[in-house]
Parts: structure tokens; sequence; C-alpha cells
């Protein structure tokens, strides 16, 4: 730009000073013309006044020393004499010897065939028949003269010096803000939108850069309320535990939450991408252009989940500019709902097996006359009564447990009550001949229900003595380590099947499919419950024929 500016003024310069020079010329030409004219115009008025012309004499006369022509003409136009060509034509028709004939004096400007140049006239009426015509040639008057050449020259250069140190001030006036201006707006597009123009004047050149100021201004709050806006937009979609994607009219992602990429195993930005690439199941890619608002559809990968997809037409004045997609993961619920279905079919067949024993033996009983058979059938009915009682008494428990309830909470020592439940449960390990060995290493106080706790323990005793042979041993270990409790229960007992490991905490379910050991299947079932009240987790590590570990960990309060 600088060098467009530069020759810009330079050539307006250089043309500035031809149309001057030109017109200095055609000036300095009529001037000339002019005063040759009054010359002429003078001398022949001089020669008028002789009666007596010495024609020798007239090649002397000059004009700005230039040789001056005569010519003397009758009233007809016939060349009487001419002082530089002989025998010339009839000259009636020439404009000054018109304007003689008719005003006395005649001038003229053209061009002479004889001469072959353009001459300068002056004509006069000597008398009543002969008219005195002067002429000079019109190249031969000079414009510049030529000891004034070198001051013209030196004129020329110090015009141009002088516009050559104005036109580079003028520049630097011109560029160096636009400089400025160019440098803050790169800076600008690189993403400094804090840098500002420095204004150092009032003119327009200020006023660009105080308006430039102010819209980068405009701009930087505007940006900060569109960052602001998509910050807590894209904070919300980042902690929401649903799925949602926008898609344009052509299903091309617009927007998506890392949520729906968790749930359908998206591991790559693909904003600006077709869905159905990346979602490959048909019912969704179904859902997405039938009229249906929302279904519920179960997916196989990359996991099997039960999802409740909806849609939403995304509105922008009237005009629909796409859609958007709602996930939520309903594959707990499913599953919750089938764990009900499951319990109530469980508590009804655990309920049914007793008190169909019950009713049968009772009325068997009316027909039964022996005293040790009526003896027999009675043994059962209360066993069976117990085992109703302990089954209904473990759901009331359970279901108060998972009601929750505000238990007591008060800080007890773990080791007193598992010596407690030691001693209740230390006969029947010595009839089975399994031996007990307690080791407590914690002095610390935990904060929960102290009952509760004494349940947990006791069920988890009691399983390890229930499914432990004889000679063989159950270890009960306390201690603390690293801010938590822990309580360890471990035999060397039948084991757990590794396949049965992940459902032994369910309600109902039993290793023992038979029920030879007893029990009412929901003994570890209370236990996690337990263990979560005092928020704590409770590990299982067995292995088939070698023994099982229960570790309960409790974090200290």
């Amino acid at each position: 730009m600088r060098r467009k500016i530069l020759i810009s003024v330079i050539v307006t310069v250089l043309f500035a000073l031809i149309i001057i020079t030109a017109s200095f010329v055609l000036l300095s030409n009529f001037q000339n013309i002019r005063e040759a004219k009054d010359e002429l115009k003078n001398i022949n008025l001089i020669i008028s006044k002789f009666d007596d012309i010495n024609k020798e004499g007239l090649n002397d006369i000059k004009v700005k020393d230039i040789p001056v022509r005569f010519t003397f003409i009758d009233k007809n136009g016939n060349v009487l004499y001419d002082t530089e060509v002989d025998n010339l034509d009839n000259h009636s028709d020439r404009k000054e010897i018109k304007d003689v004939l008719e005003n006395e004096e005649g001038s003229a400007v053209r061009y002479s065939q004889t001469l072959n140049t353009d001459l300068i006239y002056s004509a006069k009426k000597l008398n009543d028949d002969i008219i005195v015509r002067s002429s000079i040639p019109v190249n031969m008057i000079e414009v510049f003269q030529k000891e004034n050449y070198k001051y013209y020259l030196a004129i020329i250069i110090v015009v141009m010096i002088i516009t050559m140190v104005l036109s580079l001030n003028l520049i630097k006036m011109i560029i160096d803000p636009v400089k400025k201006l160019e440098n803050v707006t790169g800076k600008m597009v690189n993403g400094d939108h804090r840098i500002r123009v420095k204004i150092n004047s009032n003119d327009e050149l200020g006023i660009l850069g105080k308006n430039f100021n102010d819209i980068a201004d405009q701009l930087q709050i505007k940006i900060n309320e569109v960052v602001e806006k998509q910050t807590r937009i894209e904070s919300i979609l980042r902690s929401m535990e649903s799925g949602v994607i926008a898609v344009d009219n052509n299903d091309i992602v617009i927007a998506i939450n890392p949520y729906s990429e968790k749930v359908f195993g998206i591991k790559k930005n693909i904003i600006g991408e077709p869905l159905v690439d990346y979602i490959t199941d048909y019912d969704i890619n179904k859902f997405l252009t039938e009229e249906e608002m929302d279904k519920e559809i179960k997916i196989l990968y990359p996991i099997e989940r039960n999802l409740k997809i909806k849609k939403a037409n995304i509105i922008n004045g009237i005009e629909k500019i796409g859609k958007v997609i709602t996930i939520q993961d309903i594959t707990d619920l499913k599953k919750l709902e089938l764990m009900r279905t499951q319990f109530v079919a469980n508590v009804s067949h655990e309920l049914k097996t007793p008190l169909t024993s019950i009713k049968g033996f009772a009325e068997t009983l009316r027909y039964v006359q022996d005293e040790e058979t009526r003896g027999k059938f009675l043994d059962i009915i209360d066993k069976e009564s117990e085992r109703l009682s302990r089954l209904i008494n473990d759901i009331l428990v359970l279901a108060n447990i998972e009601s929750n309830v505000a238990f007591q909470r008060d800080e007890f020592l773990p080791g007193v009550v598992i010596e407690d439940v030691i001693n209740m449960v230390k006969k029947i390990a010595y009839n089975k001949g399994i031996v007990l060995e307690y080791n407590d290493d914690n002095q610390e106080l935990i904060v929960g229900d102290a009952d509760r706790f004494f349940q947990l323990v006791l069920n988890l005793v009691e399983n390890s003595v229930k499914y432990s042979e004889k000679n063989s041993y159950v270890k009960i270990i306390s201690y603390s380590k690293n801010g938590y409790y822990y309580l360890e229960v471990s035999d060397n007992g039948i084991g757990i099947p590794s396949e049965d490991l992940p459902r032994i905490f369910e309600r109902f379910y039993r290793v023992d499919k038979s029920r030879k050991k007893g029990g009412t299947g929901l003994g570890l079932a209370i236990v996690k419950h337990i263990v979560k009240t005092f928020n704590g987790d409770i590990i299982v590590e067995s292995e088939l024929g070698k023994g099982t570990k229960f570790i309960v960990k409790i974090k200290y309060i």
C-alpha cells in the first residue's frame, strides 16, 4: 500500500506539472504572438510615415532578433514586392488583406503555403493604393529563454523532492495507524479479544480506531455471553444422567453429550457426521424416521441395555431445523421390576411350602389315632411353623431395613458384639466339631445400630458354621486399617461355585438348591442391607471345596 500511495502521489504531481507547464507554454505563446503582432503593427506604422522607403534597409529590421519579412501589395491583391520571395500570386483572399481593405489594418496567424510554416502577419495601408504587410515565423518565437533553462530544471527538481518528502510523511501518517490496526485485528483473529487500538489523534483515522475499539468491546461482550451460555449448556449436558443428541433435518449430528456417547459406545467426536454411521441399531434408526415420539428399545451393543427414547422437533420460528433425541437407560428399572416380580413369586413359594405341610398334617391328624404318629406329625407342624415364623421375621427385617427407617446410631466397640455372637454359636460349632478362632486387633469405636451389627455378624458366622464340615474351622478377625474398620469371617468349608458368587446376596437365592441346609435364603440379603446402613461395603472371596471369606469394610466417622 505504501508503494501504491507513493506512486499515486508522484503520478499526480507529474500530471499537475505537465498541465501547468502546458498551460504556461500556451499562455506564453499567446503572449509572445500578441507582442509580436504589436511590434509588427508598430513597424508598419513607422513605415507608413515615410514617403520614400529604402527597400534595402528593410532587411535589417528585426523583431525578437528575428528578421521581418515585408510584402507590398496593391489594392487589388497583387504583390508588388516581397523581401524574401519573388513572383507571388494574388493575395486578395488572404485574411489580413481582407481586414486591411475593410478596417485599414489587419492581422492573422496562419500557415503559409509559400514558406511551408506558420507565420504571424500584420498589414496596414500606406495609402489608397499600397498595403504593407510584415510577418515573422511562429516557430522562431522562443517560449523559454535558454539562459533560464537551468532555473526551470532546478524548480522541477525541488518540486519533486518536496513532493517525495511530503508524500512519505503523508504515507507514514496514513500507513502507521493502518498498520497498527492491522496488527490488532490479526491478534484478535488469533484469539486475543482484549487488545485495543491506541488512539493518538482526533482525525478520521482516530475516529476509525475509536469505532474499532467500540466494536471490539461490543464483540467481547457478545462473545462472553455466548461462551457463558455455551458453557452452561455444555455443563448441563455433561452432567446429565440421560443422553441428549441433536441432529439437523439430514440426521447430521449438531450436538451430543458424553452420556449418549457412553451408551452407544462412541469414542470420537461425531459432530458434523451422520448419526446412522455410529448408531447401527435397526430399531433406533427406524424410530428416527417414524412419527412415533417415544419408544422403549433394547440394544445389544456395546452392552445390553433397555432404553427409553424420546424425540422432539427443533423449531426456529416456523421452520423445522432438526430433532432433539433424549435417551434414558431404564435397564436398572427393568431389572428392579423383574426382581420385584421374582420376589413376589419367591415369597409366595417359600410361604406356600410350610403352609402346605402344616395344613396337610393338621388335616391328617383328624384321622390318626396312634399317639406316636400324632406326636411325629405335631413335631413336623411345629418345625414348619418355626420355619414359617423365621421366614416372616426375616422378610419383616429386610422390609424394615429397605424402608430406610431411622435406626439407632450409637458408638460401640465391635469386639463386644462379636464376642456375644461367638458365645451364641459356640455350642452349635462344638456339636459339629468346628473350631471357632477369634482375633481382635481393633480398639476403635464405630457408629451405628449395635443390634443390626449383631445380626450382621450372627448371619455371617452361622453361615460359615452351617456350610463347614466336621473338624474344620471358622476364623473371625476384627481390625482397623487406613481409617476403615474391617471384619473378616472365613472358613475352609464347601465353598461357593464361581457362577453363584454374583447372586448370593439376592433374596431367596440359595447355593444349596435342595435346601438341605435349611434357612430362608434371606440371610445374606439382610447382611448386604445392614452393611449399607453403616455406609460400608462387603466383599466375598470363595473357591469351591476350599472355603469362603466375607470381608466387611466400614469407614470410621
